[in-house]
């Protein structure tokens, strides 16, 4: 009784450590440009001790910023998808389709490689701090 108990546990415990690395691979969406004003406000408010009048003049000028910067990224998202599909029209016409599948299969992959990436970063580590490699045995 006491193993099935057990096996029973670890199988709980390995499941529910299993769903909680999938949810933590998937990134949080993006604010929208109104939501980050309103963040970014509320800490210069706390920080600064903004008065009401400052609030609101800080929090336009914010939002107009981050509008801005929601626009430029759109425009470069659709400016990198235009070149992306051109580079594909280009090779198209000089692989053969065996390789353009084979490049089109690596790219999937590299993609996915780059999301599980940003879903799980390195630790970053500064070499200049790093302790010296332990002497060579001779």
């Amino acid at each position: 009784m006491k193993k099935l108990l057990m096996t029973l546990f670890t199988v709980a415990v390995a499941s529910v450590n299993t769903i909680a690395q999938e949810v933590a691979k998937t990134p949080p969406p993006r604010k929208t440009p109104e939501e980050r004003a309103d963040n970014m406000t509320a800490r210069m408010t706390k920080a600064l001790a903004l008065n009401a009048e400052q609030q609101q003049k800080v929090k336009t000028m914010i939002l107009q910023r981050e509008k801005e910067k929601e626009e430029l990224r759109e425009k470069a998202k659709g400016s990198q998808e235009k070149m992306q599909a051109s580079i594909e029209a280009d090779l198209q016409k000089i692989l053969t389709p065996e390789q353009f599948d084979k490049f089109k299969k690596n790219q999937e992959e590299m993609k996915k490689k780059r999301l599980e990436r940003k879903a799980n970063p390195a630790p970053r580590h500064n070499d200049r701090m790093a302790p010296p490699p332990p002497p060579a045995e001779k």
